[in-house]
């Protein structure tokens, strides 16, 4: 219930903020406006937002009467870029999904050319909300982090060689490095730039870094064991011969028990990397949520 509590409360200030972020108007681009506040809230977990927050609350334990407003920047800037870089992952050209979330996708609802602008522009105001942190040296810092985590060694360089290798059979390597890098690359953002505001060592911000890359490479692994059984992760039906859905996904180049395998040790792994850490109960929350997802 205590974590319920917590999830609320937390998402409630998230909501709150971006609001606030898309609530300009102008006329003369409506439409473009509308664009990016359908996407940003058309029904996302905040996945991102929330653990950024969760990492900072962990190392620094201000959940009592604490000013939490740099790092609501820091994770409302993390959801911004996740949300424009889905606007771009769903065009014809890229993955061209027509659905997103249960709506449909934003260039179907707005046009191309209006769904790309409003991504361009949910990217802009991501870094102009960064960079008001309210202490220059991290808004400096957290400005370029966020470019390092989104460039071409980051969440763009991982979409650029999923793209390059979407009808090729891909080595475990290859596949570990989109996911490493297109998805993964936001969840260690969340990290760093959580390190960043509560002025953590740098043992400790490579320690959180370790867990949310884990957490996110389970979370991928997992979700190839389910997508592969082309059935929901609550009823799959393991006594039937396992033959993977493609031979680009964890299960098709590990087999079942190899995936699952790995999926589980990285968890365990993040289970290690909080140990130590008093007020982990969140942190290990994001572990079980994954860890029940295992066929």
């Amino acid at each position: 219930m205590l974590i319920q509590r917590y999830f609320e409360t937390r998402l409630e200030l998230i909501e709150n903020a971006l609001k606030s972020y898309l609530s300009f108007d102008n006329i003369y681009s409506k439409n473009l406006i509308e664009a990016m506040r359908y996407t940003v809230f058309s029904g996302g977990k905040r996945w991102r937002p929330l653990l950024t927050i969760a990492v900072y609350e962990m190392l620094t334990n201000p959940r009592k009467n604490s000013d939490l407003s740099d790092i609501i920047k820091a994770a409302c800037a993390l959801e911004l870029i996740h949300n424009a870089s889905l606007i771009h992952d769903d065009l014809p050209q890229v993955n061209d999904r027509k659905d997103r979330r249960g709506n449909q996708s934003c260039h179907r609802k707005f046009g191309h050319a209006t769904a790309i602008m409003a991504a361009d522009a949910l990217y802009t105001i991501a870094f102009e909300v960064i960079a008001g942190l309210s202490d220059p040296k991290k808004a400096l810092t957290g400005v370029r982090m966020l470019s390092d985590y989104c460039k071409t060694y980051g969440m763009i360089g991982g979409q650029a060689v999923d793209l390059l290798n979407k009808r090729k059979v891909m080595k475990l390597n290859t596949l570990r490095f989109i996911d490493l890098k297109k998805t993964g690359s936001l969840l260690e953002a969340a990290a760093d730039l959580a390190c960043l505001i509560a002025e953590t060592d740098a043992e400790t911000r490579q320690l959180m870094i370790n867990y949310t890359q884990n957490l996110g490479y389970a979370y991928q692994i997992i979700e190839d064991i389910i997508e592969d059984y082309n059935r929901s992760g609550d009823d799959l039906d393991f006594s039937q011969d396992f033959i993977p859905t493609s031979k680009s996904s964890y299960t098709g180049l590990m087999g079942f028990d190899k995936a699952r395998h790995a999926g589980e040790k990285l968890l365990l792994e993040c289970t290690k990397i909080i140990r130590p850490y008093p007020n982990n109960d969140i942190l290990n929350e994001f572990i079980q949520m994954i860890q029940e997802r295992l066929p």
